[in-house]
């Protein structure tokens, strides 16, 4: 009892006082509750079956995932650095309108674990975030089903602020677009939730500021330039919501403070320009994904050119030798000089041990040329595949682990009959894929009914 009493005490001293021992998915859960919670009680119903559908995908994801592990052995580069699959959902449930269909949402929960988990770590580093590209999927396929936003309270069909005004000229009162109570996606409609879910992420050294300012001051320039409503252009929930909540991520910075800034600044002069050609809450992914694209294609292009000038050899001079046409004399053969080895003090305490090994130097921290201790090198590619994501070969796992999530009946047979797991495991995955027939069931009716 005491020892329950004392975790519950620790809670708001992690939260608060020491928020920094947050992993990266908890504090995004927690930042992210008051933008969902908000958009559950403007578009009631509809939000909150679609939040609940998105989670029980991110579920399904995290189970797929961990029975891939501990079956068919997943490399280890897979899901670095990557968002936990139930974070990922609500990112996508905040995002999207609340009158999309459901298959929809489960969709891009599942493009975006792949896409996060699969295809990132190995094109890391890029500056292109996985959630801009699932978010832009999004939008193809609801412009193809005529799909839009509607008023909170009475959902009624209406557009967002923005379309609003390059449409009918009106702009909305900063006060309702801070509160919240404007068309828009499910949970980033109100600045006031967002904002303190950026504070908060900021707080515990989860996010740059750097491309957020840069973002927020590229709008500002382009704003002025435009002469168009300057804290209207600035209120946009959707926008911050991008900005400070996908694009700012730490885990996903591929550049340095200053070049993230100048990524930032342009694009939010791309995000202006789009707005003003109606493309509405859409331009502030367009605008980022665009500046990624261009960022990272200069990255790229700037590091193999340094690659091929470091690998081509240097061109030296010639250097004419005399030759005498005295009798030669036999060179004298002295010893090789013994390199003088001095050891760096070490400083010995009680319950440390001391290796006599010298451990290599950080230069050659991913270097298989030189020969060495068999140890030493095992150590190194194993922090070679850990840190650069070495391509291995795939095998069967990705067609396993398709087996899983999509065709489930094939995942279920092979659990039963090749996979060497005990019986109470492979009875919980047989529960869990009566629950996935069960919500595909769910699913078929839903559009039926609509239909």
């Amino acid at each position: 009892m005491r020892e329950a009493l004392g975790s519950v005490r620790a809670i708001p001293q992690s939260l608060f006082v020491d928020p920094e021992q947050l992993s990266y998915d908890v504090a995004y859960a927690i930042a992210l509750t008051p933008a969902l919670a908000l958009g559950v009680f403007f578009f009631r119903r509809p939000a909150a079956l679609l939040i609940a559908l998105c989670f029980l995908a991110g579920i399904v994801c995290l189970l797929a995932l961990q029975l891939a592990r501990s079956t068919v052995g997943l490399p280890a580069w897979v899901a670095y650095r990557a968002s936990h699959p139930l974070v990922a959902s609500l990112l996508v449930a905040c995002f999207l309108p609340s009158t999309v269909p459901a298959w929809l949402g489960v969709a891009m929960v599942v493009l975006l674990v792949l896409l996060d988990s699969f295809l990132w770590p190995q094109l890391h580093p890029i500056a292109i975030q996985p959630a801009l590209l699932a978010f832009g999927v999004a939008y193809l396929v609801e412009r193809q089903l005529a799909l839009g936003f509607v008023n909170p309270f009475d959902l009624r069909p209406l557009e967002d602020p923005l379309s609003l005004w390059y449409r009918l000229h009106l702009v909305i009162d900063p006060v309702k677009l801070y509160v919240g109570n404007v068309p828009g996606p499910l949970g980033a409609t109100s600045m006031g939730a967002l904002l303190l879910g950026v504070a908060y992420l900021w707080y515990t050294r989860k996010i740059a500021l750097g491309i957020l300012g840069g973002f927020l001051a590229g709008m500002a320039l382009a704003a002025l330039a435009l002469r168009v409503d300057l804290v209207f252009q600035l209120s946009s929930a959707p926008a911050l919501f991008l900005a400070g909540y996908v694009a700012a991520d730490r885990r996903r910075m591929a550049v340095d403070e200053r070049v993230a800034i100048a990524i930032g600044a342009l694009a939010g002069i791309l995000t202006m320009i789009l707005r003003t050609h109606g493309q509405g809450a859409q331009a502030a992914w367009e605008g980022l994904l665009a500046a990624g694209a261009l960022a990272t294609v200069v990255i790229r292009g700037l590091a193999f050119i340094r690659n091929r000038q470091a690998q081509s050899p240097a061109l030296t001079p010639l250097r004419a030798l005399t030759v005498r046409s005295a009798s030669p004399q036999s060179p004298q053969r002295t010893a090789p000089a013994l390199a003088e080895v001095r050891a760096e003090p070490v400083a010995v305490t009680t319950g440390s041990s001391v290796s006599l090994r010298s451990r290599p130097v950080q230069s050659q921290r991913f270097g298989f040329e030189d020969g060495g201790n068999p140890d030493d090198m095992v150590r190194e590619m194993r922090s070679f595949v850990a840190h650069r994501g070495l391509a291995a070969d795939p095998g069967p796992w990705a067609l396993w682990l398709l087996a899983l999530v999509v065709l489930n009946p094939a995942g279920l047979w092979m659990t039963w009959t090749s996979m060497p797991i005990g019986r109470p495991i492979r009875i919980l995955v047989s529960l869990l894929s009566l629950a996935w027939y069960a919500a595909l069931a769910g699913l078929v009716l839903a559009l039926l009914h609509r239909l």
